[in-house]
């Protein structure tokens, strides 16, 4: 998937290092960070490829610049809500590339994909309810404000943007 200035595509194995040099300490605040064993990171991160792409054709993908130059992650997972699957955004940039916009571009091209590529009705955020960033840029993007969740012992604030119907 490409917008005006990224690219949007599969993790590999490969993407290891840059990942690991996005995340520093401002993104593992609100976010769990990689193993730091970096052998278990891959094993984890084959297993992922496996599993999402190949089974369910989607995932979380990275941000990549058009020289090449990896500055996050983002994309679709599937969550247990109440008893049933939706899909869940998520997304994180590398510190040096926040405020600059890539990630409300990301937002969008992956929430327009999961509308009208997956034909799903609704997509979901769940921010952690310090990171104000995040929560700025799923309503920016279109998501509205729909309480909180707890999701593994975690309380999140919850965000959701529903198809529009036709």
């Amino acid at each position: 998937m490409k917008t005006p200035r990224l690219i949007i595509r599969e993790m590999t194995v490969d993407d290891l290092d840059a990942l690991y040099g996005i995340y520093d300490e401002n993104v593992t605040r609100y976010v769990e960070g990689l193993y730091e064993d970096r052998k278990e990171e891959e094993e984890f991160t084959s297993a992922y490829i496996k599993n999402m792409y190949c089974f369910y054709g989607y995932g979380i993908w990275i941000l990549q610049l058009p020289d090449g130059t990896v500055i996050g992650r983002a994309g679709i997972s599937n969550r247990n809500i109440d008893g049933h699957m939706e899909l869940e955004l998520g997304y994180i940039l590398g510190s040096r590339y926040q405020k600059k916009g890539y990630g409300l571009e990301a937002v969008r091209a992956i929430t327009d994909y999961a509308f009208n590529e997956l034909d799903a009705d609704a997509v979901n955020c769940f921010i952690k309810k310090e990171n104000l960033p995040s929560v700025r840029l799923a309503a920016k993007s279109g998501y509205s404000y729909c309480g909180t969740a707890d999701c593994d012992g975690v309380e999140y604030i919850r965000y959701v943007k529903r198809k529009i119907k036709e």
